[in-house]
């Protein structure tokens, strides 16, 4: 039997009861050792009055009934007082192994999977439900796979007891419950099945909702909701989000109204068609007292476990496919090298990199981003990528850092292959400032070191190197000031610039051959920027750098220049020597330089004079 996406049910089960058991071996047994006792409390109450009833047919003596009552009573209690603790048990290890180790796997697997995996519609799609199986804990979800296996395994446990009590009675009885029972089972696999195809639309909707309510909650942003009055346009993108999972909803709510009606009629027959065999049964003399009230307990006994296993079935396949959600993430291959064929250069050297007809798409249908790129770049240069917006900057960065995987062509470190390096290996030759980093709420010590071992005396340097180190000194903790002030208790804020020089000191800090910097003074102020183009040589010492700006003014300082257009390099060269060329890269330095040439009047829509700039 399969269950969604090609996971056969049982090898579902074996999945997540083997990592329960390793997560706690002791909470699956003792979850399991409540399925006999929870059925034996259930057997126990069904046979007292029975007991009772034959005790007085039957004239026995008061020791003798009060014994029997006494024996009753024990059992009864032992077995009450175990389901109570295997049911604390259960819950309590199920809680623990969603919150701790399967958030864990996934955290994992969504931070140690290939980049170029993760950010496909495919894989943010499949993290984004096995996320979301993640959230219910107990209650819902992949957390409550396990309540939900151990309750329909005592419900099954629970029915086929009260089946062989009914089988003595009539075998037909049992033919028509079981009839009953398998027509309220086809409607509710029915209804999962319906709920399981519409996951990926349910999907797609949380990551709406869930953008509008993490983004909403930063400091940063709040500016911008007030002072241009956004709080009205989220809450329509948020009711926009929410009119469009009600519709989800209400499709499901439809079919559970339908599937309740029809077990609704089916409890109606089932039970009205037993109770009247049984009636007649009694009144025909077939049955003793004690028979009756035993057979009639045990009918109304076996239609709560018919029920509770027809609900559970479907709420136990409703948590299968939240395991199947998860696994599909967890599956995604990787496909890029994770063993080394070839040595990773070191970081005490710069490195060549070099590109041959290498093109890359993110959609197919679009067509190329990057198309039969050459490149060759030295060790030790220091390389300038300019270009419009769009035109593949930081694709051609990610692609020589491997994030990205070449659709065509090879790139080359030292010579090498990058495909015979080690993934993890390869990264290791890289440091680099990206435009959406962002920092976490840690120290300001350990936002730079990150993983690697602290040493405040290289930390201060290159917070020195990048223009940040008398803001932190300033601090009333230094270096041990924690940041994102609204997780971290007695944190602080750092404002745009001040983060950009913390991310550029965090590349310093790491020793890599090759350092990126993308875009890594946009929110600088200009002198701070100057600064950074004053220490250029010095950040990047021992280095091969690979530097991604929009100000054209900003490359003078690169040995080489390259201008990306439409899915290539249009021109190669220094800064005078694209100048002499007066190709596309001076005309689009004369676009921006206008600004800043003495007496050019800048003109307003009317054409009248607004101010004019002096050089700088």
């Amino acid at each position: 039997m399969k269950s969604g996406k090609g996971y056969a049910i049982a090898d579902n089960m074996k999945y997540l009861l083997g990592e329960m058991w390793r997560f706690r071996p002791g909470g699956v047994l003792f979850s399991f050792a409540g399925i006999p006792a929870k059925v034996l409390v259930a057997l126990t109450a069904i046979f007292v009055p029975k007991i009772v009833l034959d005790a007085i047919d039957a004239s026995a003596s008061p020791q003798r009934f009060a014994g029997t009552i006494g024996i009753v009573t024990l059992v009864l209690a032992a077995t009450s007082l175990l389901d109570l603790f295997s049911r604390n048990a259960m819950e309590h290890c199920a809680n623990s192994f969603i919150l701790t180790h399967m958030n864990s796997k996934w955290v994992r697997k969504a931070t140690g999977m290939d980049y170029s995996a993760y950010t496909t519609e495919y894989g943010k799609q499949q993290a984004e439900k096995a996320r979301v199986s993640l959230e219910g804990t107990g209650r819902w979800g992949l957390g409550s796979y396990f309540p939900r296996l151990v309750t329909l395994l005592t419900c099954l446990l629970g029915f086929l007891s009260c089946t062989a009590v009914i089988a003595m009675l009539h075998p037909l009885a049992v033919l028509l419950l079981a009839l009953c029972y398998a027509i309220s089972l086809f409607f509710t696999f029915r209804l999962e099945k319906k709920k399981q195809e519409r996951k990926d639309e349910i999907a797609r909707v949380d990551r709406k909702l869930g953008y509008v309510a993490y983004k909403t909650r930063g400091l940063q942003i709040g500016k911008d909701i007030r002072v241009y009055s956004m709080a009205g346009w989220l809450r329509a993108m948020a009711e926009l989000a929410k009119g469009e999972k009600r519709i989800v909803d209400q499709k499901i709510a439809r079919e559970q109204f339908k599937l309740s009606i029809t077990q609704a009629i089916l409890v109606f027959v089932r039970d009205g068609v037993a109770y009247a065999f049984l009636i007649y049964q009694a009144l025909s003399g077939k049955l003793t007292l004690g028979e009756f009230v035993l057979y009639f307990a045990a009918i109304a006994e076996l239609g709560e476990w018919l029920a509770q296993v027809t609900s559970n079935i479907g709420e136990f396949t409703e948590a299968n496919n939240s395991v199947s959600d998860f696994r599909g993430f967890m599956d995604i291959p990787d496909t890029m090298n994770r063993h080394a064929k070839a040595p990773a250069p070191g970081p005490d050297a710069p490195a060549s990199i070099e590109l041959k007809g290498v093109s890359f798409a993110y959609d197919k249908e679009k067509g190329n981003v990057l198309d039969k790129v050459f490149l060759h770049i030295e060790a030790g240069e220091k390389l300038a990528i300019v270009g419009a917006n769009g035109a593949g900057k930081t694709t051609l960065v990610k692609l020589i850092c491997g994030l990205l995987p070449a659709d065509e062509g090879q790139i080359f470190l030292n010579g090498v292959d990058i495909a015979q390096f080690s993934r993890d290996e390869y990264y290791q030759a890289f440091t680099a400032v990206f435009q959406d980093s962002d920092v976490l709420p840690v120290s300001i010590a350990d936002n730079i070191a990150m993983n690697e071992k602290v040493d405040e005396t290289l930390i201060q340097k290159c917070l020195e190197l990048s223009g940040l180190w008398n803001k932190v000194k300033s601090l009333p903790q230094g270096l041990s000031t924690n940041l994102v002030k609204h997780i971290s208790e007695n944190g602080t804020e750092l404002s745009g610039g001040e983060k950009q020089k913390l991310l550029l000191a965090r590349a310093l800090y790491k020793k890599a051959p090759i350092i990126i910097l993308d875009e890594p003074t946009a929110a600088l102020d200009p002198i701070a920027e100057q600064e950074i183009y004053l220490k250029y040589n010095e950040l990047t010492q021992n280095k091969t750098s690979l530097f991604i700006s929009h100000r054209l003014s900003s490359t003078r300082f690169c040995d080489r220049i390259i201008l990306l257009g439409e899915k290539g390099i249009e021109e190669v060269g220094t800064h005078d020597e694209l100048m002499a060329k007066k190709g596309k890269y001076a005309a689009l330095f004369d676009v921006q330089s206008q600004y800043y040439i003495k007496n050019k009047d800048i003109k307003n829509k009317d054409g009248g004079a607004l101010w004019a700039k002096e050089e700088l």
